[in-house]
């Protein structure tokens, strides 16, 4: 039976950003990932291991930030090492702070990769701040993953994350695996573009839920269309919890057109792969 990762969830979500009410999600139920509880929802939709972000963002560009330290997360990951996993979150404004934060996070606390939310933070992902981080994970053999596509909505950020910018990065370190978040809405044409042209960028199928994906992103992962040559194993799906949950998460993947070894890759196969995760079979 194919293993089910749940690649993306939000440890402390920050609800002060205004994007909780444009998304209309219950601030009283968003208070933070509950360890136990989470593992039972997992369970009972047969999730083998769930990835969760120390997540950092600014209330806005040059806002307050708003930032869960990677020695929140460790506790969790310590006491439950065979169902979770870490994303180290950063500032990617902290030079020579995010780099040493960055290594110590995986070397010492074994966070599987570094997670960018880049448009709280103004700063185009094709910027040269950008670049000592890249090398930074390429030096330590760790994925990033950075939102890609549109701003989140209503919430004082700045658009500085096309999909096509990651190609300036995926040239220039062709040894890093960098992961495109949130599809890159609406910008898919253009994340489907980049993970053709690139081995090494890949894209992670999640916040948006699955009913809502473009038909064309749908026949990217089925590995249907033109040059097509490896989308079934190029897409990892996640809830960001609180944004979207499980069960229901789960329910509209399994409603989509997809072939089954596309769907197996997308829902855990390819990030046990990727990120290297070490998952019974």
């Amino acid at each position: 039976m194919a293993r089910i990762i749940d690649i993306s969830t939000n440890f402390k979500p920050h609800t002060q950003l205004k994007l909780y009410d444009v998304l209309g999600i219950d601030k009283k139920t968003a208070r933070g990932i509950d360890p136990e509880a989470y593992i039972a929802e997992m369970d009972r939709n047969g999730v083998a291991m769930t990835g969760i972000i120390a997540n950092v963002v600014q209330n806005g560009v040059r806002g307050e930030l708003l930032a869960t330290h990677v020695d929140e997360v460790y506790p969790v990951l310590q006491k439950y090492p065979d169902r979770f996993f870490g994303w180290c979150g950063i500032n990617p404004l902290s030079g020579m702070e995010t780099l040493r934060y960055i290594e110590r996070a995986v070397t010492e606390l074994g966070f599987k990769g570094v997670h960018v939310y880049p448009h709280w933070f103004g700063v185009p992902i094709n910027d040269r701040t950008y670049w000592p981080i890249y090398a930074k994970c390429c030096e330590l053999g760790v994925p990033i993953t950075l939102q890609v596509g549109r701003q989140s909505p209503r919430s004082g950020g700045k658009l500085c994350a096309r999909p096509q910018w990651l190609e300036d990065a995926a040239y220039d370190f062709p040894e890093l695996t960098l992961i495109g978040l949130h599809i890159g809405v609406p910008m898919d044409y253009e994340m489907t573009s980049a993970a053709i042209g690139h081995e090494n960028v890949y894209i992670i199928a999640d916040a948006h839920p699955p009913s809502t994906w473009s038909q064309h992103f749908v026949d990217y992962i089925a590995q249907r269309g033109f040059a097509n040559y490896d989308g079934m194993k190029k897409v990892m799906w996640g809830t960001d919890w609180p944004v979207q949950n499980i069960t229901q998460s789960l329910k509209e993947v399994r409603a989509l057109d997809l072939p089954q070894e596309a769907l197996d890759g997308l829902l855990g196969e390819n990030a046990i792969r990727i990120l290297k995760l070490d998952v019974p079979a």
